[in-house]
């Protein structure tokens, strides 16, 4: 009887490569994604782009983005939706300096004054779904004998502003127009 050849011994199988962290991976790409925006900037800059107040405009973002995120990242999870709800209303700061912008006139008539408008109702979205947002939790926590909170009560300041904005003929006029 035929012997049967002896088996040849399997090569070893190197392990798979660990997958990478979910912590490492998000690094990554914040180091990424800033390490590009400082370079775009840093372009910017270089070839004077930008007037005489980029740097200071820069300066301030820089340092926005840094308290921001030290802020953000310091939440406790269970508390971060309720936190970013409040960030979008504070972004009611945006539409104030798109109001400033706009110049006063009922239809925006430079491109700046167009950009402004643009963020005014961008803003005014952001702001309405972040309150939107905050509702919608709290009434998570709410429990059926509670007294109702009448939200949409505050609607009536934004209705009150329209009408007199209307009725001033939509741009104020005398004592109602703000000079800055």
């Amino acid at each position: 009887a035929a012997k049967p050849a002896p088996a040849i011994p399997a090569a070893p199988v190197a392990p798979p490569p660990e997958p990478e962290s979910p912590t490492s991976i998000s690094l990554n790409r914040a180091v990424k994604g800033s390490a590009s925006l400082t370079l775009f900037f840093a372009i910017m800059v270089a070839l004077g782009l930008g007037g005489a107040g980029l740097g200071q405009s820069l300066t301030a973002f820089f340092l926005a983005c840094l308290a921001g995120s030290q802020v953000v990242s310091g939440v406790a999870p269970a508390l971060h939706s309720p936190l970013m709800s409040v960030t979008n209303a504070i972004s009611g700061i945006t539409a104030v300096g798109g109001l400033v912008c706009m110049g006063g006139g009922i239809t925006p008539q430079t491109p700046a004054q167009k950009l402004a408008a643009l963020a005014v109702f961008v803003s005014c979205i952001n702001i309405a779904g972040g309150f939107l947002m905050t509702s919608r939790m709290l009434g998570m926590f709410r429990r059926e004998g509670d007294a109702p909170t009448f939200s949409y009560l505050y609607a009536l300041p934004f209705i009150g502003s329209a009408l007199v904005f209307m009725a001033s003929g939509g741009g104020g006029g005398g004592a109602w127009r703000l000079y800055l």
